[in-house]
């Protein structure tokens, strides 16, 4: 069963908050793997860290497979799946929302950030690696 798992690993940064900002994504299925680095302009960090979550889900063509998306920041988390209210950045947080419920099987996994997790220190290189492209 693992292996018809997508399993998505997302970061977002930003070179001064606000500042410079990109979003790092790495997804994987089976032995399908894809990168995405891509800058986002002048943005806060929390901003890049939704927008990476957004980018990463709309990559995916099927809703009805099971995806596990792991990210470091506990901002997304919370907004996301604890239902906090979003005092800021709404319009980005309904979106996402309304995607994540296309979904028949997503969870959102939080892991710890810069600590040696192969997939989410991917992420945070692509994300690092967008910034340093766009200035």
């Amino acid at each position: 069963m693992s292996e018809n798992i997508i399993t998505i690993y997302t970061d977002g940064a930003s070179s001064g908050n606000p500042g410079s900002g990109g979003i790092g994504v790495f997804l994987k299925y089976r032995e399908h793997e894809k990168e995405i680095s891509e800058s986002i302009g002048h943005t806060t960090n929390n901003i890049a860290e939704l927008t990476a979550i957004k980018r990463a889900l709309l990559e995916l063509k099927r809703y009805d497979l099971p995806v596990r998306l792991y990210t470091d920041s506990s901002y997304a988390l919370g907004i996301l799946t604890k239902r906090w209210k979003a005092t800021k950045n709404q319009e980005l947080v309904e979106e996402i929302r309304n995607i994540i419920g296309k979904f028949k099987d997503i969870r959102f996994i939080k892991t710890k950030g810069h600590a040696g997790v192969v997939g989410n220190e991917k992420a945070d290189a692509l994300a690092t690696q967008a910034i340093k492209k766009k200035s």
